[in-house]
């Protein structure tokens, strides 16, 4: 009992000596309202990487897996490794300004990251189908210079014909089983599809850009095996 008292003997003496004052009522508010902004900003940020990173999997061609001659390095060229991280840093931030608020010490850290996760999947879901996260990739894509957008990095993927993979514009209908397209590199093919397998939704019309799978046969002639819509996937069907 004596010891407490001089402890406590001891602290007032402290507070006396430095001055020391409680802080206003509205320091706390203030700061508590900080926290919960930064909470909201940031979880707003991150249902925005995962809509955009929502909208790199449902363009991207991952069937054409089991197809890649490098795995690691076509998981690579389609998975939005940037955005996964930004995903990642805004829960961090958005954790660390629930944590900081007047009962956020009640709650814990899974609790928090579980509804952090919910919250970012629902409305950034929303945001995909709304048509945001479309919009907001263009917006990266042609305001940020070094930024590479899902449509280079596409054209980069559909542009190896020696690997099976070619894609471009429709030029010409020559006959039922022949097509003529422009590739993204201004090369001219001669697509002879005649026992390819067709995507559903697709006419192969002139101006239609499309993305084939298939072999080279001999200079500027190219077999196809499947013939896509440039974006999205579809259902398959028989030629």
């Amino acid at each position: 009992m004596e010891k407490e008292i001089k402890k406590s003997q001891k602290l007032l003496n402290k507070i006396t000596a430095e001055q020391i004052k409680p802080s206003p009522r509205w320091h706390f508010i203030l700061r508590n309202y900080i926290f919960w902004s930064v909470f909201l900003i940031f979880v707003v940020l991150g249902s925005i990487a995962f809509s955009i990173i929502l909208y790199a999997i449902t363009e991207n061609d991952f069937d054409l897996l089991s197809f890649s001659g490098s795995k690691i390095e076509f998981l690579f060229s389609v998975l939005p490794l940037l955005w996964i991280l930004f995903l990642v840093i805004f829960s961090i931030i958005s954790i660390f300004g629930i944590r900081h608020t007047k009962t956020g010490y009640r709650y814990s850290f899974l609790k928090i990251l579980s509804f952090n996760i919910l919250l970012s999947i629902f409305s950034g879901a929303l945001f995909f189908y709304t048509g945001g996260a479309e919009k907001m990739e263009r917006i990266f894509a042609e305001n940020i210079s070094v930024y590479k957008s899902f449509e280079e990095r596409r054209i980069s993927r559909w542009s190896h014909p020696e690997n099976g993979f070619l894609s471009g514009l429709i030029l010409e209908n020559k006959s039922k089983d022949i097509i003529l397209i422009k590739d993204f590199n201004g090369m001219k093919w001669e697509i002879n599809i005649q026992d390819a397998f067709i995507r559903s939704k697709l006419y192969l019309n002139q101006g239609e850009k499309i993305k084939i799978t298939g072999e080279i046969l001999e200079d500027n002639i190219f077999t196809a095996q499947e013939i896509r819509k440039w974006e999205g996937r579809e259902s398959r069907r028989k030629k």
